[in-house]
């Protein structure tokens, strides 16, 4: 009975109705809002018009399930993937995982370092897993450098799509959120680790020198990629 009574409200609020128009206003403004704070290169990208017409479509199909609205977009990307005006923009799906990834781990606390001792004494058994807010990306597309060419100091200029694509790991860093470019085959086995493998396990496919493993396992430790 309450669940088909907050449904109702929803509908009401997001709906065409007259009655709760100034509460609706109020609603998708602030849904609206909450998109272009976590998805500001998106929004620079194609035009703020553009952008909140999109996020105004987005808020009636999906309206918040948490009182925090910094919490509110994380399907924004699979939107823009079926939305038919930027059908053409194929590469703005994937701009936009990668700001919802730097979102969620600009929110995440760091996590604490991890005894090298310990590391050391588990082995090929070690097992690993993925620290809150790190995120692993691949895609067909240079995001990383359309990212950062829309920045506030930048001018958007410099990048062409003929670049490539490429993989990324993004996470809560000790010092800030970033992102970093990898190879294929290193997010592979970081993706594997995390995933619940163990190091033996996720190795398996490894093609580079043993030396070149431990430095990238030490590089997702140091860095708190993996935990």
């Amino acid at each position: 009975m309450l669940a088909d009574l907050q449904r109702a409200f929803a509908a009401e609020v997001l709906g065409e109705g007259a009655r709760l128009r100034v509460h609706r206003e109020t609603t998708l403004g602030a849904l609206c809002d909450a998109l272009e704070a976590a998805y500001p290169v998106c929004a620079r990208l194609v035009g703020a018009e553009f952008f909140r017409g999109a996020a105004r479509r987005f808020a009636r199909e999906v309206p918040s399930r948490s009182p925090d609205l910094s919490e509110y977009g994380a399907g924004w990307a699979e939107f823009l993937a079926g939305f038919g005006p930027a059908r053409e923009l194929v590469w703005l799906p994937d701009v936009a995982r990668l700001e919802w990834a730097l979102h969620r781990a600009r929110s995440s606390a760091p996590c604490e370092s991890l005894d090298p001792a310990a590391l050391a004494a588990a082995g090929a058994d070690l097992r690993l897993r993925p620290a809150p807010g790190t995120a692993f990306l691949s895609s067909a597309w240079p995001v990383d450098r359309i990212w950062e060419a829309n920045q506030p100091d930048r001018d958007g200029a410099g990048v062409s799509l003929e670049e490539g694509g490429a993989d990324l790991v993004v996470a809560r860093e000790p010092d800030a959120a970033r992102f970093t470019r990898v190879r294929a085959s290193e997010r592979d086995v970081l993706a594997a680790l995390a995933s619940g493998q163990t190091l033996a396990e996720a190795a398996g496919s490894w093609t580079g020198s043993g030396e070149s493993l431990g430095a990238l396992l030490a590089r997702a430790v140091d860095r708190r990629w993996l935990v």
